[in-house]
């Protein structure tokens, strides 16, 4: 073990403080160790002190160690893979080779493989509304709560229904889910901070990044009514909706309010159309809405929109 303990030196020796300049992963310290392994042989273990000196986040980084005999034939190739290494964080590495007494073990390399950035979060706006900041944020530095934002109607409509995606990224940059956020009643000139929460079925400690887009913005010269209460609640066999909506628009408007009872496969089952008259801007109205299912059937969901009234 002298040999590989001197060729271990060297190599520290020879590569200095950090690997390549284009990996920007420093080597803070070095060893290399003997120890038993449960099959009742021994292992070399090589144990570094790596640190980012990056001003970003390394989404995953991995280490590989060649060993080779005296004649320079490969023996062994092992790597180790390190993920979510934020700036200026220090972090041990260990690469394990299994000694194998008939391969005298003479020298070994150790580099990096691959490296892969945590992409860069990015949040657009349109035409009619802008981004003025967003970050991730977070419960006590530890727990994710969402993806906050700052939102501006820089258009000279009032904005009725604003929709957004947010695709959501591991360190790698693999998408964890992509999701829609839905903003109302957005004046012009208006700001607004909102917090896009992450998605349920997706691990929140593994989002990394994201990227936010505007999907549409729906002014109110085109959507006039919104829905500004939805609650349902179970009356015996049946089911009955309460709902508001609102004039959000400058003028008296009529609207129809649709409300869609769907069953446990999505399927429309029933659905209501309230005529809704002489809206005046800035007012609003109440209504409650029942439904009896056939027998067989059950409300699992339901959907209320807002539309144009046809006579």
């Amino acid at each position: 073990m002298e040999n590989t303990e001197k060729n271990a030196e060297q190599i520290q020796d020879d590569t200095g403080p950090a690997v390549p300049e284009e990996n920007k992963i420093a080597i803070l310290g070095h060893n290399i160790f003997s120890e038993d392994n449960e099959d009742g042989g021994s292992n070399l273990v090589i144990e570094l002190n790596i640190k980012n000196v990056m001003k970003l986040t390394v989404g995953s980084v991995v280490f590989e160690a060649i060993f080779t005999d005296k004649d320079g034939n490969v023996l062994d190739a092992v790597e180790q893979k390190v993920t979510s290494l934020a700036p200026d964080v220090s972090r041990t590495v260990r690469l394990v080779y299994k000694v194998d007494a008939t391969k005298p073990l003479e020298n070994y390399n150790v580099q990096v493989r691959d490296m892969v950035m945590v992409p860069e979060s990015v949040a657009c706006g349109n035409e009619m509304v802008t981004v003025t900041k967003h970050n991730l944020k977070y419960f006590d530095n530890a727990i994710l709560e969402g993806v906050e934002c700052g939102i501006q109607n820089v258009s000279d409509k009032d904005i009725a229904t604003l929709i957004m995606e947010c695709t959501f990224f591991d360190g790698e940059g693999n998408i964890l889910k992509v999701i829609k956020h839905k903003e109302t009643n957005l004046l012009s000139g208006n700001s607004r901070g909102i917090m896009i929460p992450p998605p349920a079925d997706a691990p929140a400690f593994l989002i990394s990044s994201y990227n936010i887009r505007v999907l549409r913005a729906i002014t109110t010269d085109v959507e006039k009514v919104q829905i500004i209460k939805d609650e349902i609640r179970t009356l015996g066999d049946a089911k009955e909706v309460t709902l508001s909506c609102k004039n959000i628009s400058a003028e008296k408007t009529d609207a129809a309010v649709i409300v869609k009872f769907l069953n446990d496969a999505a399927e429309v089952i029933g659905i209501k159309v309230i005529p809704v008259k002489d809206l005046e801007p800035g007012s609003t109205r109440q209504f409650n809405v029942s439904f009896q299912p056939l027998p067989g059937d059950y409300v699992k969901n339901h959907e209320v929109s807002a539309g144009d009234l046809v006579e």
